[in-house]
């Protein structure tokens, strides 16, 4: 099958949407593809999230972290003098589904919009440390905020426990299996890979991902991940719906772990900052791999299940 993306360019070009590269998978193969500029890896942003949780799933396999863990005893030495009850209450789980009870995007990358500084600007060079410092007013798992502490934090503890940079130690577990060579991925200022954002990759490599996803952590006949993972971290484990605010479905559909629920055809998603987006069509057997800079997400959503999701059927 070969998949005709006309109508949807047309479409992505009326709307003035900024994309770079679009790659179709369907049953195993390539079925569309369109480039809007040389095609090169890109930072995917947040959609590094995704792979993080992937690779929690493994090292969760292999026996080197647990959910029920709590990041206020694995990293003691460096709480405040009088941590909180929330603070002290909080696990792994929590922290990759969104839900370590802050209000506040703590390590945000782009654009603050308070008196809080953004990853670059903050002159503690222990990230790890200053995160802890803030306040965390809900009970943790009651209340979702999107955030960077808890991707950044368990790719420290991965690094940790495993002696390697969290890059490294998935080379051969994700990147050389999947044809991936040198992944570059951002690093923290103490040399922690950053987890939350900083991965380049080209779309057809984040389609690659997606694939993954789709055969449930197998890649040519091999098992790279437990199936159970994936469902469970693709799952709708807390309510991303945000009270008062005006959301577009696909943004608050539901949240597992460091992946996103689609409002339709029972579809989940990795999101990137200015629109990278890998979705996950497990009914239509199909993903849909995307990098732009755009900040109309709601509208690539729309022009995907518009006009490619229709003819995936």
């Amino acid at each position: 099958m070969e998949l005709r993306l006309e109508s949807f360019i047309q479409d992505t070009i009326k709307r003035k949407l900024d994309l770079y590269h679009v790659v179709v998978r369907q049953h195993g193969d390539i079925i569309g593809k369109f480039d809007w500029r040389e095609n090169r890896r890109d930072d995917i942003h947040s959609v590094s999230k995704s792979f993080l949780s992937i690779a929690i799933g493994m090292a969760i396999d292999e026996g080197i972290l647990r959910l029920d863990e709590k990041p206020a005893e694995i990293f003691f030495d460096k709480l405040p003098e009088k941590p909180s009850e929330n603070l002290l209450s909080m696990t792994i789980r929590d922290m990759i589904m969104m839900a370590t009870g802050h209000d506040h995007f703590i390590l945000q990358g782009y654009s603050a919009v308070d008196d809080k500084p953004v990853r670059d600007a903050i002159e503690n060079d222990d990230w790890v440390q200053y995160a802890l410092e803030f306040d965390v007013p809900y009970r943790p798992g009651t209340y979702w905020k999107y955030n960077n502490f808890g991707p950044y934090l368990a790719s420290v503890i991965i690094q940790e426990r495993t002696g390697e940079r969290l890059v490294d130690w998935l080379k051969p577990r994700l990147f050389t299996p999947l044809g991936i060579r040198n992944p570059q991925w951002l690093e923290s200022v103490k040399g922690y890979t950053l987890g939350c954002g900083g991965l380049h990759l080209s779309t057809e490599e984040l389609s690659r991902f997606g694939q993954l996803c789709l055969n449930k952590g197998q890649w040519e006949g091999k098992r790279l991940i437990s199936a159970s993972w994936i469902e469970e971290a693709t799952s709708c484990q807390i309510s991303n719906k945000i009270e008062g605010k005006n959301q577009h479905p696909d943004e608050c559909a539901g949240y597992g772990y460091f992946f996103w629920r689609c409002s339709r055809n029972n579809a989940y998603c990795g999101k990137g900052y200015a629109g990278q987006r890998i979705f996950v069509l497990p009914e239509q057997d199909a993903c849909i791999a995307i990098t732009a800079h755009e900040f109309n997400s709601g509208s690539i959503s729309d022009c995907v299940w518009t006009h490619i999701v229709p003819q995936l059927n």
